[in-house]
Formats: structure tokens, C-alpha cells, sequence
């Protein structure tokens, strides 16, 4: 059953819209990453050292000590949670692992419409 004009207008734009947004998407990090251990310990650390000195801070009475003792928490708890990055990368292209052997290497990138255009096509097809 074909579209009708309105439809096809929209589905177009739609379409446009997509391809303007792909570009965003695809060039976000998704592909492996590594942890560095080291800063979550360090965050966790910092965390309880943070919960601590909150718990001083009340014991104490001075709301300025408990004040620092949270902020010193939500820092830790930044630094744990910012501990990974995206992994090394050769010079193929393709990402290193963190125990030196090669990640398996990214599958030739189609355009977001074509992978859905064929999936679709499949779909009608079964």
C-alpha cells in the first residue's frame, strides 16, 4: 500500500532529521574501554574519608565541618565514577585491550537508514 503524500512528506523529513542527528551519535565513544583502578580506589577512599569527616562534622555540632565532609564525598565519588576512558587505539584502528591483545576490529560502518532499510527488508521478507 503506498503513502500517502502527507505521509511521504513527513517520513522524508523524518529521514532528513535522522541523517543531521547520525553524526552525533556515531561520534560519541562507544567502543571499549579501560578502568583505571587506581582512581576508584582513590574515590572510594575519598568517599569514606568524606562520610567520616560528615559524621565528625555532627558529632561536633559544626555544620561548616559536615558541609566540607560532603563535598569531599560527592569529589570522591566523581573521581570513582570518571575512572574509565576509551582505549588505547593502533594504528589500524582498531582498540587495544587492556592486556595487549587487539580488540576484534569495528564491522564496515553503513548509514543508520541503510542498516534500518535492511532490517526492515528482512523483516517483510520471513
Amino acid at each position: 500500500m503506498p503513502l500517502s503524500e502527507q505521509e511521504q512528506r513527513l517520513l522524508d523529513e523524518m529521514e532528513r532529521n535522522l541523517y543531521k542527528h547520525e553524526a552525533d551519535i556515531v561520534s560519541t565513544p562507544s567502543g571499549p574501554r579501560t578502568v583505571n583502578y587506581t582512581r576508584v580506589a582513590l574515590g572510594i577512599a575519598l568517599v569514606a574519608a568524606g562520610l567520616a569527616v560528615v559524621v565528625v562534622g555532627v558529632v561536633v555540632q559544626f555544620a561548616l565541618v559536615g558541609v566540607a565532609g560532603f563535598g569531599l564525598a560527592v569529589g570522591g565519588a566523581m573521581v570513582a565514577l570518571t575512572a574509565s576512558r576509551p582505549a588505547e587505539v593502533d594504528e589500524q584502528g582498531s582498540g587495544a585491550s587492556p592486556k595487549g591483545g587487539a580488540a576484534p576490529k569495528a564491522k564496515g560502518r553503513s548509514s543508520l537508514m541503510d542498516r534500518l532499510s535492511a532490517e526492515w527488508d528482512k523483516r517483510q521478507q520471513q
